[in-house]
């Protein structure tokens, strides 16, 4: 194969430097004599050697034997000035040891031995391996400035800290901490931050709230970038590397970065904490962890997001109607994903977080405020449109002032609510936050219906039982038998399969009745059939049509609550996980009318009707769905994809 012409030319030019080394002190061993009655007048030279050497030939000086016999000394002179000229050359060309030599080609950037100690920066040009450039240092994407907004806050003084310890003094344009009438003055505690960590304290007179004190250190941050982050965390060791990346990517972005647990004692991030990032909303404006693989995120938590100066500036911060905390996150996610932005999470940027936990008192909150402003009523006002009447089943306050909020809004050209809902509409249609249609579960040949009482199930009259609808579409290739008629036999398998440390001839012979603590290590039962333990289904379809669509939860309408673990008396209450992944949560009801559940068994009642009962799927009573209808928001969301235009883009929640 044919060598590029980076390659040819890469050992020929280390060769003429090694070789130009070693030869010229010989080459100037034997022109020195030349020279001498050339340059050596000081000493007489010119007069006494000069005359036989001018123009004629010689064969010895000095006793030396010269290699050049008849040649004319003149020409001799010429030979060395241009052997000089080129060691020069040879010594100024750009060139380094071959194996650091790389070609577009192979495209390689492994560093030579002799360099690995050097820094990121050591080998200009490495991302393009071009290395026969002159050497360019990396361009600077940017610097950071860091916003705290503090209230009688104990932990201000070791957060910013971390920050300073942690962060480059390139990269660090300054921290800014945001006093907002702390008692004592919060600066008191911060007298000892050192110089270099460019600490600058703003106060207010008065408590404005969280969000007025981030408004004013974020107008106040002189920063290519702005994060804003709470008083009380601690950021890991390169925090900001990938977080400064991102947003260097695109202006009209927040990054989040993954917020990890934060030990107290250590003031560092707990080892194997849990790790959090995404959150998505409700039509009640509050928002609901959740975790799923990608890195878009459809709503930030609260208070640690960077973004952009430029974005800072253009967007106008915060909402300035809002007072005390909460809402903010909200109101920064729909403007960044309706206004021509986005939001991602940065995965090697670990900030630990203290959160609040009322066994710890040294967690408990001190931020006391005078104002409060209903702020998840004003992000409804701002940004639901026409789906704002389901905010709090139709109770939001007509008479809020949002007018300033909506002409920014019109400014930035945004667009509207039904936009998000379709952009991840993995969580809204797939997750069933919008319903295909709500429904009661009518005991079949009884006027009783299931209903919530607490923390729990139970039967009730109809007309005054619960409203639910299917919560989480099933995945596809969700191993669901579509026919459960074999369900209390099970499906067999002819290979051996190992239950807990003990082998059966196959794994429909597992004991299932031991559950989880049997710890099933080949095999698991899901809705009575045993499955492989290690199937695990794709990502989830939000485009499929409703006739192919099969659903694996049952969620109370207007909540965020679902039918969980199925207790002997029934399920049990909990949040939903929207992504359907909760094998607690996966229930089913089949053609025949029976509620299965993911454990095999199913929802059935008691002898006297009074209560629910979890029993074997085979003597279970079976259920009806009655008074059936597609909601509002469903209605509305659909016309709005239809009007608008909404286009079949993938979704990425």
């Amino acid at each position: 194969m044919a060598k590029s012409r980076t390659e040819r030319a890469s050992a020929p030019a280390w060769s003429r430097r090694c070789l130009t080394c070693w030869a010229a002190p010989l080459i100037f061993l034997f022109l020195v004599p030349y020279n001498m009655p050339l340059t050596g007048t000081e000493l007489g030279m010119l007069e006494t050697l000069g005359p036989p050497l001018m123009g004629l030939t010689a064969t010895s000086l000095l006793g030396i034997t010269l290699p050049l016999c008849g040649c004319a000394s003149r020409w001799l002179v010429v030979v060395q000035v241009v052997l000089q000229m080129a060691i020069i050359g040879c010594f100024l060309a750009e060139g380094t040891h071959p194996e650091a030599r790389k070609t577009f080609e192979t495209g390689s950037l492994e560093r030579p031995a002799e360099l690995k100690g050097e820094g990121r920066e050591g080998v200009a040009g490495a991302a393009s391996a071009r290395f026969l450039e002159p050497r360019i240092e990396a361009k600077r994407q940017g610097t950071m400035s860091v916003v705290l907004p503090c209230l009688n806050e104990p932990y201000a003084f070791k957060t910013v800290m971390s920050f300073c310890n942690r962060t480059p003094a390139e990269v660090l344009e300054e921290i800014i901490v945001v006093d907002d009438a702390s008692v004592p003055h919060l600066i008191t505690k911060l007298e000892g931050v050192p110089p270099h960590c460019k600490l600058k304290v703003l106060r207010h007179n008065e408590s404005l709230g969280l969000m007025i004190a981030k408004q004013t250190g974020g107008d106040a941050a002189a920063g290519t970038y702005i994060g804003f982050y709470d008083c009380h965390v601690a950021p890991a060791r390169n925090w900001y590397k990938e977080t400064i990346e991102l947003l260097a990517a695109k202006e009209r972005r927040l990054v989040v970065p993954m917020i990890a647990d934060l030990d107290l004692d250590s003031w560092d991030e707990k080892v194997h904490g849990a790790l959090t990032a995404k959150c998505y909303i409700n039509f009640n404006a509050d928002f609901w962890w959740y975790e799923d693989q990608s890195d878009f995120i459809p709503v930030i938590s609260g208070g640690l997001v960077a973004t952009t100066q430029k974005w800072w500036k253009d967007s106008g911060g915060f909402d300035p109607g809002m007072r005390g905390w909460g809402g903010e996150n909200t109101d920064q996610s729909l403007r960044a994903w309706l206004c021509g932005g986005d939001i991602l999470r940065a995965r090697s940027s670990h900030v630990a977080h203290m959160w609040r936990v009322d066994s710890d008192p040294r967690t408990l909150s001190h931020y006391k405020l005078k104002h409060r402003t209903d702020n998840l009523a004003r992000v409804a006002a701002i940004w639901f449109g026409e789906f704002k009447d389901k905010f709090r089943e139709g109770k939001l306050d007509s008479k809020i002032d949002v007018s300033v909020a909506v002409r920014k809004l019109q400014d930035l050209q945004c667009k509207p609510f039904a936009y998000f809902l379709h952009r991840f509409r993995k969580l809204y249609v797939t997750g069933g936050v919008l319903p295909e249609y709500v429904f009661r579960l009518r005991l079949k040949g009884t006027e009783k219906c299931i209903s919530k009482a607490g923390g729990n199930f139970r039967l009730e009259n109809c007309a005054t039982a619960s409203w639910l609808h299917f919560a989480n579409m099933a995945p596809l290739g969700f191993p669901i038998p579509s026919d459960f008629q074999q369900t209390d036999t099970d499906s067999a398998s002819t290979s051996e399969v190992v239950c807990g440390g003990h082998t059966a001839p196959s794994c429909a012979e597992c004991p299932r009745q031991h559950g989880q603590d049997w710890c099933h290590v080949d095999c698991k039962w899901l809705f009575g059939h045993c499955v492989p333990a290690n199937s695990r289904p794709p990502s989830p379809s939000a485009n499929l049509s409703r006739s192919s669509r099969k659903f694996s939860g049952i969620r109370l309408w207007n909540s965020i609550e679902c039918f969980d673990r199925l207790d002997p008396t029934g399920p049990i209450v909990y949040f939903c996980d929207i992504t359907g992944q909760n094998q607690n949560q996966q229930y089913l009801l089949d053609a025949k009318g029976l509620i299965r559940h993911a454990s095999g068994r199913c929802v059935s009642v008691n002898a006297k009707l009074t209560q629910l009962a979890a029993i074997p799927c085979k003597g279970a009573r079976e259920w009806e769905v009655i008074e059936q209808f597609v909601p509002s928001e469903t209605q509305r969301y659909e016309a709005a994809v239809a009007r608008y235009q909404l286009g079949e883009d993938l979704p990425d929640s």
